[in-house]
Parts: structure tokens; sequence; C-alpha cells
């Protein structure tokens, strides 16, 4: 009895190392898929700070940038020109600016002379636009570069109404131009030449202009 109990004892503690063997290789399988899934993680971090790390213009080249670009707003395109030197000559495209330039464009009545000089790099045409946009008083270049609208006000007396088209309801506005030598002209076929926009009015205008 006593050497079989010996023999089951044996047996057990067999068994029992057996288990602790198995438990132990399971334990360091684990570790290492750990530690390999740990590995993987610092490699892809590594990579993500190296991509954050370089420049997207050498990362994604011109084409892809100048299109980026041009979706951004002007203020955010005219920031990206101080980044680098490589950054401005992309920044600086007319292909992005012309657009720009558009933009800002569409449905003023005054555009700079000076900004749609031939030639002139459109970076420069908009900074030109902004620049002149922020005047406060015209020049005489102004006032005789364009064709000018007016009708009489209704405290006029009704005959000089009578021969305004716009009391009328009969045709467009009138138009007056103003000329450097102080002079004013109308359209070709405007009976009413002679209601200019006042020969007081003139010369103030001009005064005011120089």
């Amino acid at each position: 009895m006593e050497l079989q109990e010996m023999e089951e004892k044996l047996q057990n503690g067999d068994v029992l190392l057996e288990v602790k063997k198995k438990k132990k290789k399971k334990r360091r399988k684990k570790k290492r898929k750990r530690e390999k899934r740990k590995e993987k993680i610092e490699e892809e971090e590594e990579e993500e700070e190296v991509g954050l790390s370089q420049d997207p213009l050498e990362v994604l080249g011109r084409d892809i940038m100048l299109m980026i670009l041009k979706n951004l707003d002007a203020r955010s395109v005219a920031l990206s020109l101080l980044v680098s030197r490589a950054w401005h000559g992309v920044a600086s495209s007319d292909w992005i600016w012309s657009s720009k330039c558009e933009e800002l464009w569409l449905g003023k009545a005054h555009i700079p002379h000076l900004a749609l000089v031939q030639g002139l790099p459109k970076l420069a045409a908009y900074s030109l636009s902004i620049m002149d946009g922020k005047r406060t008083r015209i020049t005489k270049e102004d006032l005789c570069d364009h064709a000018w609208e007016f009708h009489f006000n209704k405290v006029v007396p009704e005959y000089w109404r009578n021969l305004d088209p716009y009391w009328k309801g009969t045709s467009p506005l009138m138009h007056r131009y103003f000329h450097t030598d102080g002079s004013q002209t109308a359209d070709p076929g405007d009976k009413e030449t002679g209601l200019e926009l006042g020969n007081v009015q003139r010369p103030l205008l001009l005064l005011q202009c120089s």
C-alpha cells in the first residue's frame, strides 16, 4: 500500500509539474506577444512622428499643394508664403492668385489700373487692390475713369423730373462722364445733356479730388 501511495504521489507530482510548466510557457508566450505589440505600437508612433516632421510640400509634391492652397482663403495662402522659399514659390503662383483676384474684384465698380498691368504677378495685383480699397478719397483719375449714373431728387421742380428718364420710367439712368479738363459729357442721343450734375457740383468734385 505504501509503495502504491508513493507511486500515486509521484505521478501527481509529475502532473503538477507538467501543469506548472505549461502555465509558465503560456505566460512567456503572452509576454512575448505583449512585447511584440508594444514594439509595433512604438514603431507606428515613430513613423507618425517622422511623417509629421516632414515638409508636406516634399511629401505631397508641388501639384497637390497647389490644389490645396487654391482652396484656402487668401489670408491662409498669404501666411503660407512665410514658411520657406519653397513654399513661397508655390504659394505665390498666379494659378492660385488669379482666382483670388477674381473673387476680390467681383461686383467692384473700381479696380486699380496698376492691378491690371499686363505681366504683373497676380499676388501683387491682389495686394495692390487690398491697399487701394483702404483709401477714403477718390482721385481725379477715379472720377474721370467711370461712367456715372444719376437722376434728380424728388425735391427738384417737376419740370426737371419730367425730363429725367428715371422719373418717367422710360429708359435707364442718365450717364455723365467727367474729363481731366473739368468738362463733362453725356451719352450720344441724350436729350437731357444740359441736365448736368450741376455746374457747381462738377468743380466741387474735382476740387475734392485734387
